[in-house]
């Protein structure tokens, strides 16, 4: 209950997410939240296309917010676009690491960091070079070839921090072997902006970090609540056009977030984060330490512009 306002969330893990999602729309739910998992994404513009309005808390994919974008899809989790820019930001302009390689398995992921690559890089006036000549080697893979692209990097002899990588893959590494500099859109460690209380309460409740994709679930849910608090939604209708109308959102994360109406993809800081010597990593330690905050008060510097965007959503 929130002022007198009464919000159920239904839960739908036993099927796939496909059926998972239409069999909430059946029961007449205001939004869905997901996307997190191998195809994810996609499942949520599924539900969109319904006429459901859905938060996407776990694909950063960045067709799902150009050519493939639903006025009714808003996007929590950062955009690869994001990450990127976030890690260029930090390493071509404050640590003066100006020549990238970039290794890409061939999926679609891979090919869509590589693309961001070449946008940001050049952008931040660095230049791609040939992988040993090159300052930094930026990791261009799905997530789940994240820890072994890692391993084969180092053992080819690349330095571990001068190895990038997006996303919160770098979190789940074993202390053995956590290495590189990532992007990230959340950290278990964070205490400015109220998020060390944030994090408390989620460790206390569910005995477990609160990791990146958990902070997006918690964020669409908060974000559904006051749609519904603030502006009496009680259709998706009135939800999307609370959300579209960019209300200032308290992320604990320092400034206020709303949606860009472009692409609807919440602005938002992000991390970048290095990883810790091992002796360091055990208890409340993570495998990686944050080591800047990317944001300030332009937060649309970071990801897509809308000269850029090609996401069109129909009237």
């Amino acid at each position: 209950t929130l002022f007198a306002k009464r919000l159920r969330l239904e839960t739908e893990t036993d099927r796939a997410g496909s059926s998972a999602g239409r069999a909430l729309a059946r029961t007449g739910a205001l939004a869905v939240v997901g996307g997190a998992g191998p195809g994810g994404g996609e499942t949520l513009l599924l539900v969109a296309g319904e006429g459901i309005p859905v938060l996407n808390v776990g694909a950063p994919d960045d067709r799902l917010r150009n050519d493939a974008c639903d006025r009714r899809a808003f996007h929590v989790t950062p955009s690869v676009a994001m990450y990127v820019d976030a890690l260029t930001r930090v390493l071509i302009e404050q640590r003066k690491l100006p020549r990238w390689s970039v290794v890409s398995d061939g999926s679609p992921r891979g090919a869509e960091i590589e693309a961001a690559a070449q946008r940001s890089v050049t952008r931040r006036g660095g230049s791609l070079a040939p992988d040993a000549a090159a300052d930094v080697l930026l990791l261009a893979v799905d997530d789940r070839g994240l820890d072994a692209a890692m391993a084969r990097a180092i053992a080819e002899g690349r330095r571990p921090d001068r190895i990038a990588a997006i996303g919160e893959g770098g979190m789940r590494l074993p202390a053995e072997r956590a290495a590189g500099i990532w992007a990230l859109g959340w950290h278990q460690e964070l205490e400015r902006f109220s998020a060390r209380e944030l994090n408390g309460r989620f460790r206390r409740r569910w005995n477990a970090p609160m990791t990146e994709t958990a902070w997006a679930g918690w964020a669409a849910v908060k974000l559904v609540g006051e749609a519904v608090v603030r502006a009496s939604a009680t259709d998706g209708a009135a939800l999307v056009a609370f959300l579209e109308s960019a209300p200032l959102f308290d992320g604990h994360k320092g400034e206020a977030l709303t949606f860009r109406k472009w692409d609807h993809q919440l602005r938002q800081p992000l991390y970048v984060a290095g990883a810790r010597k091992r002796e360091e990593i055990g208890g409340p330690l993570a495998p990686l330490a944050v080591l800047a905050d990317v944001g300030g008060k332009n937060l649309d510097a970071l990801g897509t512009a809308m000269s850029e965007s090609r996401c069109r959503f129909a009237s």
